[in-house]
């Protein structure tokens, strides 16, 4: 019996061993399971899909909406930050508002393995159209988001009541208070700031206006993507915006512009995009509200790549191809619909294709462009202007070089109004290495490549005009049929519209072409320092009769070296001994009043 009390002791010791053995097993197997799941639920909630529903009903595209709006609002207050999508095609009811910190993106790399469709509202970082909110660290990527075609959209022949307005992707906003103020911003802090779009295709359908709007926005990143068919306004739109870069994009088929400055934008880089068809859709609806106005019709010609205005600066625009899709010779499409519309006799030539427009910039490069435009309806591939909204902004800096330009006709391969440049006339507006290709015929009165204009205004009844100060033409290569003039000014003030000109080493179908003609002051091709002299050529204009008279002076206008009286032929050199030191800084004037300086072109110039 003792025998077994022992077995029965051990027993019970051995069934105790081996519940506690399983306590510690479960206790461990729970801990290393507790560990397990602390280490993989950040990755769990970032992996996770959120269950979106296919089908097409109001019930299930609301649905939609709200489980795509909450995962983004959990994601943005969690450290789980991505919210994936999962693949089809979705329909979602209602607005989604992007908020900070979140990654929004697709199930793998290719973005039409998903794709959003907007039923009736566009994806935006604002809940209200004036709650002007913060938001910062958002990435799009990897789907593709589209407003559903069957959208009330602008038809401009049935003209309906019901357009829907809205872009299809909204980075900030300004009130439509400040938009009738002429862009006279609340704020202009930043209050969209790092935020990166990526490999994603946007496709508006033709609906709603812009594509894609920035505004009040900082840090802002749109790459490897598409954008698509937007409604009456643009690609993409920026206004009070810093430090934006556009990169690698393809817009086609745009109403209006495909990338725009509006107002207040810095830093901004616009490289190797594609732009393909814009001015689509605007032009005639343009036409109907001048008409309205009882103004004078003239054109519509907004750019592929525009500024608009005013307080544009430091842009580039770097290696962009612009073109018209497959077709030689195309016509706009709003000018048979305007035709059509008006019972005209004629389609008329009123929406014309530019392709790089400056307005209202200062320090601007326009490097290794490629344009093609095959349009009977070609305005110009580059105007700058002023522009004057609560802040005058006339052009300045702005470079225009390395680029390739080809037309059928063209009415002004370039136009300049107003242009400045700072008081040592070291940045007006400069013009070198390209090549223009004008296939057909430049249409303008003087057949010139480049026009120069003075912009009139009128204030308090009494009537400025602005030239331009400062404009460098050199090492350009054309191959024309009918090239007349290099630059030639247009002036109703019957004053000089180009101040200076330098003219050098252009040449039209392989021979040298340095003609100038018509309200331009003084061109010239060099001015240089050396062997104790100030050393140049002057270039009489076309349309210049009478004798020039050139001097040296300090800084304070005080002559330093005696007058030269230059007699005119095609060019004239000349050579006006003067000692000077690197460093120093001189004035040369150059008149046609012998003594008399008062109307005169200056050139400030540093020996070095």
């Amino acid at each position: 019996m003792r025998y077994i009390k022992v077995k029965d002791t051990i027993s019970t010791h051995l069934k105790k061993a081996v519940v506690q053995m399983k306590k510690t097993i479960t206790y461990i197997t729970g801990f290393i399971i507790s560990l397990t799941l602390v280490i993989l639920i950040p990755q769990i909630a970032k992996a996770e899909i959120i269950p979106l529903t296919k089908g097409t009903t109001p019930e299930i595209a609301t649905q939609n909406g709200k489980v795509l709006q909450a995962a983004i609002n959990q994601a943005s207050t969690t450290k789980a930050k991505q919210v994936t999508l999962p693949a089809g095609l979705f329909y979602i009811n209602g607005k989604i508002i992007l908020k900070s910190n979140i990654v929004l993106t697709g199930p793998n790399s290719t973005p039409t393995a998903t794709t959003l469709t907007m039923n009736n509202a566009p994806m935006t970082t604002d809940s209200t159209p004036t709650s002007q909110e913060s938001a910062t660290n958002i990435i799009l990527q990897n789907f593709t988001l589209q407003y559903n075609p069957t959208i009330s959209k602008f038809n401009y022949l049935t003209n309906p009541t019901n357009f829907y307005q809205d872009n299809l992707l909204n980075i900030g906003m300004t009130t439509k208070a400040e938009t009738a103020a002429g862009y006279k911003a609340t704020t202009k802090k930043a209050l969209k700031t790092n935020i990166k779009i990526s490999n994603m295709i946007f496709n508006a359908n033709n609906v709603g206006t812009s594509i894609i709007n920035i505004a009040k926005a900082k840090n802002v990143t749109i790459q490897n993507s598409q954008l698509l068919n937007s409604g009456l306004q643009s690609g993409i739109s920026l206004t009070y915006s810093d430090n934006i870069t556009l990169t690698n994009n393809r817009l086609k088929n745009l109403g209006r512009t495909g990338i725009v400055m509006y107002y207040g934008n810095s830093g901004i880089t616009i490289y190797n995009n594609q732009v393909i068809d814009w001015m689509q859709r605007y032009g005639s609806y343009h036409y109907d509200a001048v008409k309205k106005s009882g103004e004078t019709l003239d054109s519509m010609q907004d750019a592929a790549i525009d500024s608009y205005g005013p307080a544009n600066q430091y842009i580039t625009v770097k290696n962009n191809r612009i073109n018209l899709s497959a077709g030689a010779n195309k016509v706009n499409p709003n000018n048979p619909l305007i035709a059509k519309k008006w019972r005209l006799k004629a389609v008329p030539n009123y929406t014309r294709y530019t392709a790089l427009r400056a307005s209202g910039t200062q320090y601007a490069l326009y490097q290794g462009n490629t344009i093609n435009i095959d349009s009977p309806d070609t305005f110009a591939f580059f105007t700058t202007n002023m522009r004057k909204s609560n802040t005058l902004t006339r052009p300045k800096g702005i470079v225009l070089t390395g680029n390739n330009f080809t037309s059928r006709n063209i009415d002004y391969p370039i136009r300049i109004f107003a242009g400045i440049s700072d008081t040592a006339l070291l940045n007006g507006i400069t013009i070198q290495s390209n090549n223009f290709r004008i296939v057909g015929k430049i249409n303008n009165y003087y057949r010139s490549l480049i026009n120069v204009r003075e912009v009139p205004v009128t204030e308090n009844k009494r009537t400025a005009y602005y030239p331009t100060a400062l404009l460098s033409v050199f090492n350009n290569n054309i191959r024309s049929t009918n090239l007349g003039s290099m630059v030639d000014g247009s002036s109703t003030s019957k004053k000089d519209a180009l101040q200076l000109l330098f003219l050098n080493n252009n040449k039209n179908n392989g021979k040298i072409h340095q003609t100038a003609r018509n309200y331009i002051g003084t061109t010239l091709k060099s001015i240089t320092y050396s062997n104790k002299a100030i050393r140049g050529t002057i270039i009489w204009n076309a349309d210049e009769t009478k004798t020039k008279y050139i001097r040296i002076t300090n800084l304070a206008g005080k002559p330093i070296a005696p007058e030269q009286k230059l007699i005119k032929g095609v060019t004239r050199n000349f050579s006006i001994p003067i000692k000077l030191v690197r460093g120093n800084q001189i004035k040369v004037q150059i008149s046609e009043s012998k003594g008399n300086y008062t109307n005169n072109s200056t050139i400030l110039y540093q020996v070095k």
